[in-house]
C-alpha cells in the first residue's frame, strides 16, 4: 500500500504484516515488486512515531463490506430510476401514481372528467340532431301531402267538376292522404320516442281557479294541468243536483268540436263529495277524445266538498297554449331600454330593481329580486345575469353595451304577461357536462294527426266543403312550417353546439396533455443516463464483491 512518509518525505510502499497476538498489523516496507494489498485497520509498531498519512486508498472493513453495501444501495437506486423512466416511456405519462405529482393528478383529473362530459354532450347533440332530422323527414312528408290536399281542393272547388264522380274520386284521394298523416304521426318514432303523436308537445298549466257552486263549494279547488298539446279547451261547469239521491255527487266529461273537454260536475248537499278519482274516471270514459289529448290530465287541489245543493252555471275554462314567458321593459335613469324576463314560461309576476349599493342580489317576498350594482362601475347584460345566476334568480335582462351602476337605476319594475306554465312533454336534451339551464335543451313537437292540423272533418265532396277545406289545408300548412321551422332552428343550433364542444375538448385535452404526459424525447435521454449509472453500479458492486478475497491470500 501507499502511504505518505512526512519524515522521509516521499511515499513509501509497506506490506501488512501479522502481529504477534494475532489481532493487528503491521506495517513494513517492501520492494516495487511486492503485491500491493488492499487496505484494512491499521495498528503501527514501532518506535517513535512514524509520520504516515493514507495515500491512495481506503480502509477496508471486512464484517461489515461497507463498499459492497454502498455500491448496492446506489445499484438500487439506480434500478429503481430505471425502473420509473421505463413506466413513463412504455405508458406515455408522467403522472402515473399520485406520488409523481399530487397537485398536477388532481388538475389533470378534473380535466379527465370535464372532457369526459364533453364528448359525452356532443354524443348527445349529434343523437339530438338525429331525433331532429326523423321528425323533420316526417313532417317534410306531411307537407307533400298537405299541399297534395290543396291542389286537390282547389280543383273541386272549381264548377267544372261534379259531386258523384269528379269531387267523390278527389275525395278519396284527399281520405287515403289523411289517413297516411295519421299513420305517419303514429309511426314516426326515434329508439321507441313518438315523435310526432302530441307526445312531445308542451301545453299549458292554467292558474289555480277559485270554484264556487253556488256558494256552497270550497274555494281553491282547482289546479288545471293540460299537456299533450297546443288548442285544447276544458271547461268547467255546474249543473242542478236536484236529479241527485242524498249525498250523491256526479262528474260527466264529453268532447266536442275544436278539441274541447267540458267537465260537469254536480252534488245533492252537504255530504257530497267530488273527487280527484271522479274526474280521471270522467276524463278517460268520454269518448272521442283527440290524440292530442293523450295525456291530458285535470288535477284537484282538495276535494269538492258541497254545503247545499248545486245549482247550473258555468265555472271556468282554459284554453292551452305555447306557454310564454313573463316580461317586463322598462326606462333607466339615462333612458336604457332594459327588458327583464322570466327564466320559465307561466304566470309569473316577479319583480326587479335596480339601487346603488353594496354588489349583490337579493331575492326577497314573491320572487322581488333587487340588483345593487357600483355607482362608478360599467356593467353589461351579461355582467348583470351572472350575477342574477349566481343568486339563482330565476330571470334575465337585456340591454345594449354598457352602462354604469348610476345609470341603471331603476324603480321596481313588476314583470307580467306570461301565460301557462310548461307541463311535463317535451325532451329535455343534455348539451354540456353540468346540470345548468343553459346546457339542457327543451325540444317540442306539436301533434301531428290530422283532428291536431284542424283537417280531420275536411270534406270537399263538394263545392262549398272543398271551399271551405282550403283555408284549414293553408292553415294547417303553416302549423307543419311552424313546426319545422322550429325543428330546423333547433338542428343548426345543435351543431354549432357540437362544433363549440369540440373546440373546447381539444383545448381542454392539449391542457391536460401538457400536465400529464411524458416529454418522451426528454425521459429517453434520463433513461438512456440512468441506465449508464445502473452498470457502473453493477461493475462497482463486482469489484467491491470480490476486495474481501484478497485477505484469504494475504492468510495463505
Amino acid at each position: 500500500m501507499h502511504f505518505y512518509d512526512e519524515g522521509k518525505g516521499k511515499i513509501v510502499r509497506y506490506i501488512l504484516q501479522s502481529g504477534k497476538d494475532g489481532m493487528f498489523w503491521k506495517l513494513g516496507p517492501v520492494s516495487d515488486r511486492a503485491r500491493p494489498t488492499l487496505e484494512i485497520l491499521i495498528y503501527y509498531e514501532g518506535q517513535g512515531s512514524p509520520n504516515i498519512k493514507l495515500h491512495g486508498g481506503n480502509i477496508m472493513r471486512i464484517q461489515h463490506n461497507i463498499m459492497a453495501l454502498n455500491s448496492n444501495r446506489q445499484l438500487g437506486v439506480n434500478n429503481s430510476a430505471v425502473a420509473r423512466s421505463l413506466e413513463k416511456l412504455s405508458s406515455g405519462y408522467r403522472i402515473n401514481r399520485a406520488g409523481d405529482d399530487a397537485a398536477g393528478l388532481a388538475i389533470s383529473e378534473k380535466m379527465r372528467a370535464q372532457i369526459k362530459g364533453l364528448t359525452a354532450a356532443t354524443d348527445n347533440s349529434q343523437d339530438a340532431i338525429s331525433l331532429v332530422q326523423t321528425a323533420e323527414g316526417g313532417l317534410q312528408e306531411v307537407h307533400s301531402m298537405l299541399n297534395r290536399m290543396t291542389e286537390l281542393a282547389t280543383k273541386s272547388a272549381n264548377g267544372t267538376y261534379t259531386d258523384e264522380v269528379d269531387r267523390k274520386a278527389l275525395q278519396d284521394e284527399v281520405s287515403a292522404l289523411k289517413d297516411e298523416i295519421n299513420r305517419i304521426a303514429d309511426g314516426t318514432d326515434f329508439n321507441g320516442i313518438k315523435l310526432l303523436n302530441g307526445t312531445l308537445g308542451i301545453g299549458s298549466t292554467g292558474a289555480m281557479d277559485s270554484v264556487a257552486v253556488d256558494g256552497t263549494a270550497k274555494t281553491d279547488a282547482f289546479n288545471w294541468s293540460i299537456s299533450g298539446g297546443e288548442g285544447i279547451t276544458v271547461e268547467i261547469a255546474a249543473a242542478a243536483g236536484t236529479a241527485l239521491a242524498a249525498g250523491e255527487s256526479k262528474v260527466e266529461a264529453a268532447w266536442s268540436a275544436g278539441n274541447k273537454l267540458t267537465l260537469t260536475i254536480s252534488g245533492k248537499d252537504a255530504n257530497s263529495v267530488i273527487t280527484q278519482k271522479m274526474i280521471d274516471d270522467a276524463i278517460k270514459g268520454a269518448a272521442n277524445a283527440p290524440d292530442s289529448a293523450k295525456d291530458l290530465k285535470v288535477t284537484l287541489n282538495d276535494n269538492i266538498e258541497f254545503t247545499g245543493e248545486s245549482g247550473a252555471h258555468s265555472v271556468s275554462t282554459l284554453i292551452s297554449s305555447q306557454p310564454k314567458q313573463a316580461a317586463v321593459t322598462f326606462e333607466t335613469a339615462d333612458h336604457t331600454q332594459v327588458t327583464a324576463t322570466a327564466g320559465k314560461a307561466g304566470n309569473v309576476k316577479s319583480s326587479i330593481t335596480f339601487a346603488n349599493g353594496p354588489v349583490g342580489v337579493t331575492i326577497g317576498a314573491d320572487h322581488a329580486v333587487s340588483v345593487s350594482l357600483d355607482a362608478a362601475k360599467t356593467y353589461t347584460a351579461a355582467d348583470i345575469n351572472k350575477m342574477l345566476a349566481d343568486a339563482n334568480a330565476d330571470m334575465t335582462v337585456d340591454f345594449a353595451g354598457e352602462k354604469t351602476g348610476a345609470n341603471l337605476l331603476a324603480a321596481v319594475q313588476t314583470l307580467a304577461g306570461g301565460t301557462g306554465l310548461p307541463s311535463e312533454g317535451g325532451l329535455m336534451l343534455q348539451i354540456g357536462d353540468t346540470n345548468d339551464s343553459y346546457n339542457q335543451l327543451q325540444l317540442s313537437i306539436g301533434d301531428m294527426h290530422t283532428n291536431a292540423l284542424g283537417i280531420n272533418d275536411i270534406n270537399i265532396s263538394g263545392r262549398e266543403g272543398a271551399v271551405d277545406a282550403i283555408s284549414k289545408i293553408k292553415t294547417a300548412i303553416n302549423q307543419v312550417s311552424t313546426s319545422r321551422g322550429k325543428l330546423g332552428a333547433i338542428q343548426n343550433r345543435l351543431e354549432h353546439t357540437i362544433n363549440n364542444l369540440g373546440v373546447t375538448t381539444e383545448n381542454i385535452t392539449a391542457a391536460e396533455s401538457r400536465i400529464r404526459d411524458v416529454d418522451m424525447a426528454k425521459e429517453m435521454m434520463e433513461f438512456t443516463k440512468n441506465s449508464v449509472l445502473m452498470q457502473s453500479a453493477q461493475a462497482m458492486l463486482a469489484q467491491a464483491n470480490q476486495q474481501p478475497q484478497s485477505i484469504l491470500q494475504l492468510l495463505q
